[in-house]
């Protein structure tokens, strides 16, 4: 069965995705409306902070949804470190094509603030442009990585 997977920090990359998980059915652009982007995850292999969401009303989270089968998704589990560092979520993500249910991951003991490495925001980066996401999403990721946490 194919499940939706929302997207929003390293597997943003096109090139890593394939890596992981290989090529998937679909892919399209998707906001994640109600939560907020954090670096609250400390990553040895990254060397400094991941990307995790974090529920708040009036926030949105810019990212891509994949449309993956279940054996990715259990790759997937593997590399984000289901259940020890990150948690399966089911969410709500609004597409140009209309709503889809996916699933996301959410860290299971998130911490305030830890600074990315510049490695893992470029990866990032580079995810938000290949789905066409323009500078002005990307200087608002850049300042949430730089510790000043999302617009209120």
């Amino acid at each position: 069965m194919a499940v939706w997977y929302f997207a929003y920090g390293a597997n943003l990359n096109k090139e890593l995705m394939r890596k992981r998980v290989g090529e998937w059915k679909d892919c399209k652009r998707g906001v994640l409306e109600g939560y907020r982007l954090s670096f609250g995850v400390f990553s040895k292999s990254w060397g400094g902070g991941v990307a995790n969401i974090v529920e708040e009303s009036n926030s949105k989270v810019y990212g891509a949804v994949y449309l993956l089968d279940e054996e990715q998704l259990k790759v997937l589990d593997r590399y984000e470190g289901v259940p020890n560092i990150y948690l399966r979520r089911k969410v709500i993500v609004k597409t140009d094509d209309g709503e889809v249910e996916a699933v996301t991951y959410v860290a299971a003991n998130p911490r305030q603030f830890v600074k990315p490495s510049a490695e893992y925001l470029a990866m990032m980066q580079k995810g938000l442009k290949q789905h066409g996401y323009g500078d002005e999403v990307l200087k608002e990721v850049k300042r949430i990585a730089e510790g000043f946490g999302s617009k209120a």
